[in-house]
């Protein structure tokens, strides 16, 4: 099929693409800073899976339609939906460990139900979420089925309350005069922003509503936390 690219769609993608080069480098700078300690290289993980989820949507909004619609734009949004919610997965792991330890995290009880909430999210999600053409308005947006909302944005966004719960209690324990804490202050930002912007998309996909400016406006949210995640790990 031959259909015209969305017009605002090269530009949203390449604020995605941008955005997951930031990841990236910043989650170089975390790991190179102490690549055993475990809070590091769950940050590390969470930093490339958020990112491939910015990368590869953002590839949607650049490549033309033809050749690539549907079937490689698909391909593509399943890639980027799964790193979505995997890194959603480790946000909890990663408060947790901060506030009670890697003994605490490793316990069955902890984390079989974070991590049965990532599978459970991704088998939902895959088979009820798609691309689409919208031609009256000339630009893709995503069809998401009930299943497919309980997957992609309830399950990540209750995940990543409860990770910003445990960074707060954990922020709440460090001394204001430590030099730690305006670092440990610029990961909960961070991680709050992360939520907003994830609950900000959640409630126009919820609603149907596809105008690429507020695209735009809330990819904000994600900028201004990859500069967070930079602050905190420098």
């Amino acid at each position: 099929m031959t259909a015209p690219a969305s017009s605002p769609g090269p530009l949203i993608g390449l604020i995605f693409l941008i955005d997951a080069i930031i990841l990236d480098f910043v989650a170089i700078v975390v790991l190179r800073k102490d690549s055993k300690n475990l809070l590091n290289r769950l940050t590390t993980l969470a930093m490339i899976v958020f990112g491939a989820y910015l990368f590869f949507e953002g590839l949607i909004y650049i490549l033309p339609l033809d050749p690539f619609y549907p079937v490689v734009f698909n391909i593509f949004r399943d890639i980027s939906v799964t790193g979505a919610i995997i890194a959603a997965v480790i946000g909890p792991l990663t408060g947790m460990l901060l506030l009670k330890g890697e003994y605490y995290i490793t316990q069955k009880r902890v984390l079989v139900p974070i991590l049965a909430a990532g599978v459970i999210g991704i088998l939902l999600t895959l088979p009820n979420d798609s691309v689409r053409y919208i031609l009256t308005q000339d630009t893709l947006g995503f069809d998401l089925s009930l299943w497919g909302i309980i997957g992609l944005l309830l399950i990540p966004v209750s995940l990543m309350s409860i990770a910003t719960f445990y960074f707060i209690r954990t922020l709440r324990a460090v001394d204001r005069s430590h030099a730690k804490y305006q670092k440990a202050l610029a990961l909960c930002v961070a991680l709050l922003l992360v939520t907003v912007g994830i609950a900000y998309y959640s409630a126009f996909t919820l609603l149907g509503i596809t105008l690429p400016i507020l695209g735009l406006l809330g990819h904000i949210f994600f900028l201004l936390a990859s500069a967070c995640f930079f602050y905190a790990f420098r």
